[in-house]
C-alpha cells in the first residue's frame, strides 16, 4: 500500500502542475456553470395579474368579485384590476400585460336567480399558459358552487305547486348571497427542486468529473508510450500497487475538484447544495462513480488518444442521458427511467432530496449506494483491465 501511495503522490504533483489538467477539473466546470446562471433568469416565484370586467354589477356578480377574486390577491401570487369593458381587457390580454380576463355579462344574476344559463367568459394570453389555466378553474369552481345553490333552490321548491312570486324572489335572493367557499391560499410543498444556480453548478461538476477522473489511468497508457512503465515494473512494487496508485490519482484529483466546485459556485454563484454532510456523501459517491466508469473506459484502449475518445464518449453519452443539461421532470417516462443507468442522474436525483426544507442525510443514503456500486463493479473490470496493461498480457 506504500507503494501505491507513492506512485500516487508522484502522479498528483505531476497532475497538479499541468494547467490542462486544472482547466478541465476546475475551470470549465464552473465558468460553464456561470455562464448558464447568467443567461438563465432568477428563481422567481409564479406571479400574474388578472382582470375583471363586472358588466352585470347584480349580487351574483358581486359575489365573485368581491369575495372570491380578492383571496386570489390575498394569497400573493396574482394582482387584480377592474377593466370597464371587454374590449379593452381584450386588448390587455392580447398585449401580454395581464395573464387573463374574467368578463361577467350584463344580465349574469338576473340569468341565475331567474334559472336560465348564463356564463363567465375567460379570456387568456396564449403565452401565459398557466394564468389562464388557473383563471378557468377558479371560474369552473365559481360555476359550480353557483350550480349547488341553483340545485338546493329548485329540491326546496320541488315539493311546491303554488309558490307565490314574492316567495320565489326572496329565495333566489338570499341565495345568490353565499358566501363562497372557494379558498385561495399558498401552501409550501415538502418537496422541491434545486435553483438552476445550484443544477448547473452540479450538473457541470459532476459531468465534468468524468473527464477528470480518468487522469489516473490514462496515465498507464502515457507511461507505456514514454517507456517509463517497464522500469516501473522492474522495480521492487507489484503491479497491483501500480494500479491502486493510479486509480488513487484520479480519486483524488476528481475529490478535490468537486470541493472546490462546490465551495466557488457557493461563494460566488449563490448556489444552495444543501446539508454539507449530505453533499460530501454524493460527492464522494459520484467520484468513486466516476473513477471507475473511466477506468474501465480507457483500459479497454490502446493508445491514450482512443482512450481520451472512448472516455468522452461515454461521459457525454452519460451526461445528457441522465439530465445534466435540462431538467428531466417533463421528459417522457421512458427517458426518467433509462436516466437511472447513469450516475449523473441519481446524484442531481440526490441534491433534488437535499433541497426539500425536511430533508434528512439518510434521504440521499440510495442514490450514494448506487453510485457507489456502480463504482465498484466498473471499476473492478478497469482495475483487472489495467492490471493486465502493466504486465504487457
Amino acid at each position: 500500500m506504500r507503494a501505491a501511495l507513492t506512485i500516487a503522490a508522484k502522479d498528483l504533483r505531476q497532475r497538479l502542475r499541468d494547467r490542462s489538467a486544472i482547466v478541465m477539473a476546475v475551470v470549465a466546470p464552473f465558468m460553464l456553470a456561470a455562464i448558464f446562471a447568467m443567461l438563465l433568469p432568477a428563481d422567481q416565484g409564479f406571479h400574474t395579474e388578472y382582470a375583471v370586467v363586472d358588466l352585470d354589477g347584480g349580487p351574483v356578480s358581486a359575489s365573485f368579485v368581491q369575495e372570491v377574486l380578492p383571496g386570489v390577491a390575498e394569497a400573493g401570487f396574482a394582482d387584480l384590476r377592474s377593466i370597464a369593458d371587454r374590449p379593452e381587457a381584450e386588448a390587455l390580454v392580447e398585449d401580454g400585460e395581464i395573464g387573463a380576463a374574467f368578463v361577467i355579462p350584463e344580465g349574469f344574476s338576473a340569468a341565475i336567480m331567474g334559472g336560465t344559463d348564463a356564463s363567465i367568459s375567460v379570456i387568456g394570453n396564449v403565452d401565459a399558459a398557466l394564468s389562464a389555466q388557473i383563471a378557468e378553474a377558479i371560474a369552473t369552481s365559481y360555476a359550480e358552487e353557483v350550480n349547488a345553490v341553483s340545485l338546493s333552490v329548485a329540491a326546496a321548491l320541488g315539493g311546491f305547486t303554488n309558490v307565490q312570486p314574492g316567495t320565489l324572489a326572496d329565495m333566489s335572493s338570499r341565495a345568490a348571497g353565499f358566501e363562497p367557499s372557494i379558498a385561495v391560499e399558498e401552501l409550501t410543498a415538502d418537496l422541491k427542486q434545486m435553483s438552476s444556480k445550484t443544477f448547473y453548478s452540479a450538473s457541470m461538476a459532476i459531468m465534468f468529473l468524468f473527464f477528470t477522473a480518468q487522469f489516473g489511468i490514462l496515465s498507464i497508457l502515457s507511461e507505456r508510450r514514454q517507456g517509463t512503465l517497464p522500469r516501473l515494473v522492474a522495480a521492487p512494487v507489484g503491479p497491483w500497487s501500480i494500479v491502486v496508485g493510479k486509480a488513487l490519482t484520479g480519486f483524488v484529483i476528481g475529490a478535490i475538484a468537486m470541493f472546490v466546485l462546490i465551495v466557488a459556485s457557493t461563494l460566488l454563484l449563490g448556489a444552495d447544495w444543501g446539508n454539507p454532510l449530505g453533499v460530501g456523501l454524493l460527492a464522494l459517491g459520484g467520484v468513486t462513480s466516476a473513477t471507475g466508469v473511466s477506468a474501465m473506459a480507457a483500459t479497454m484502449a490502446k493508445t491514450e488518444e482512443q482512450a481520451s475518445g472512448w472516455n468522452a464518449i461515454l461521459a457525454m453519452s452519460l451526461a445528457i442521458l441522465g439530465g445534466t443539461f435540462f431538467s428531466l421532470a417533463r421528459a417522457p417516462e421512458v427517458i426518467s427511467r433509462l436516466s437511472l443507468i447513469t450516475p449523473h442522474a441519481w446524484f442531481l436525483r440526490g441534491l433534488d432530496e437535499l433541497a426539500s426544507p425536511t430533508s434528512a442525510v439518510s434521504d440521499v443514503f440510495r442514490a450514494v449506494a448506487v453510485m457507489v456500486g456502480n463504482g465498484v463493479v466498473t471499476g473492478g473490470i478497469g482495475l483487472i483491465t489495467a492490471r493486465r496493461l502493466v504486465v504487457g498480457r
